[in-house]
């Protein structure tokens, strides 16, 4: 079971780095044997935590389970009749978490996700209709009740945002998801709750705010957008927010640079460069990972698993066993070590440690100095007031330790193509 003791989640009494792969079709649309697989896979590379959403995910494959008796139209649309659970897909659902458990990983749940809400910004996407709000509790109590026993952290909302604009209104929204909340706390007080808003986004009303343990934050897919991995933690901190902040949803590996000029796919260096600097910036509570093709849980092997035409990305998503072959969710794995080794103690970020480069991200403990750069270059250490004579440094894209050469307190140009970590033993 987790626990929140200041900025870091706990469990069993050890820091918990909050490492998650994003899965969120799993419930729905994943074989058993899959399952097993997959989770074997995440588990050595490092993961304890898979995201998912406990309905049917409105933007992937089509699943081959239903949590509710539905009806299909001849114009693609569905209809799901709430009153009418599913108890085939609930007892599916907790011999997969089950599996989870087994592999002491921890299941973030969704209980639901704005496709099920009215007037958020999926509105005018989605195929499903809306779940009427006098069935949230019923719905609500009993997911909760089903999965409890697993200590999930509940993610009370999915991607959406509490303000007016990009075709939201957030007075439905507000009014949803604060049933939801209040309905899920009185069936289980005991375990974490968060919130999965917009992309890029801090907004949560204050009265749900407050009966949150994390704050998730997701520096998402837009390709303006990806400085907010480090700008919303540090915003968050200036607020006086003291408690975990993740990352939940960094680039998806694979994904749609969204809004690019040409079309383009983020790559295991996208992800790192909003990962280092989120961690270094304040979200040093744990990060989420994603690639396309497992999320949406793609899969060529079965003819009828066509991906739906509400599909909000230009780009197809790859098979999910090629997606367990990328590298991203290694790098991934790699940062939860380094915080094991280095920083278990926690960090503390240092604002804007070269004035003329904000990319360049800084963090310090009592033992430590780490400055992230995303593109190799020299460090002048007077820019961070310091003397170092020696440092190390991680080339990031080969994940090996080199020995920096510093003259007259600058650090040298180091033989690293991509990204790299500096680390200045204090």
């Amino acid at each position: 079971m987790l626990t929140v003791k200041d900025k870091y989640l706990y469990k069993d009494g050890k820091r918990f780095f909050y490492l998650a792969d994003t899965c969120w079709g799993a419930l729905g649309s994943i074989d058993m044997p899959d399952w097993r697989y997959y989770l074997d896979t995440r588990k050595a590379e490092g993961f304890n935590t898979i995201q998912i959403n406990i309905l049917r995910q409105w933007d992937s494959s089509l699943p081959i389970r239903e949590p509710f008796a539905i009806t299909n139209h001849e114009d693609g649309t569905y209809e799901y009749d709430f009153t009418k659970i599913n108890e085939s897909y609930f007892d599916n659902a907790v011999k997969m978490l089950e599996e989870m458990q087994k592999r002491d990983m921890v299941p973030a749940l969704v209980l639901l996700w704005g496709n099920f809400v009215p007037d958020t910004w999926m509105s005018r996407f989605v195929k499903n209709n809306t779940m009427p709000f006098e069935q949230i509790k019923p719905y609500i109590t009993y997911a909760v009740n089903k999965f409890k026993r697993f200590h999930p952290i509940w993610i009370v909302s999915g991607d959406v945002g509490f303000t007016d604009k990009e075709g939201q209104k957030k007075d439905p929204a507000i009014k949803y998801y604060r049933e939801v909340i209040e309905t899920a706390q009185s069936v289980d007080n005991e375990d974490l709750y968060t919130f999965h808003i917009n992309g890029e986004s801090t907004e949560v009303p204050e009265d749900l705010a407050k009966k949150a343990d994390i704050f998730f934050y997701q520096s998402g897919h837009g390709y303006t957008g990806q400085a907010t991995a480090y700008t919303i933690p540090q915003k968050m901190r200036k607020l006086s927010y003291e408690g975990p902040i993740v990352d939940s949803e960094l680039c998806y590996e694979g994904l749609t640079k969204m809004g690019a000029p040409t079309n383009e796919r983020y790559s295991a260096f996208d992800v790192r460069r909003a990962a280092w600097p989120a961690v270094l910036s304040g979200a040093d509570a744990g990060l989420g990972y994603g690639c396309f093709g497992i999320w949406p849980w793609k899969d060529t092997a079965r003819t009828e698993e066509k991906l739906k035409s509400n599909f909000n990305v230009q780009l197809i998503p790859y098979d999910w066993r090629d997606c367990l072959k990328f590298r991203g969710a290694k790098d991934m794995g790699f940062i939860k070590d380094f915080i094991s080794e280095y920083a278990s103690n926690g960090l503390v970020p240092i604002d804007e440690p070269v004035k003329d480069d904000l990319e360049i991200r800084a963090a310090q403990n009592n033992k430590y100095i780490f400055i992230y750069l995303p593109t190799a270059g020299i460090i002048n250490f007077n820019d961070l007031e310091i003397t170092v004579n020696e440092c190390k440094i991680i080339d990031l894209h080969e994940r090996r330790v080199i020995q920096g050469e510093v003259k007259n307190n600058v650090l040298q140009m180091p033989p690293v193509v991509e990204d790299e970590l500096v680390i200045v033993k204090k």
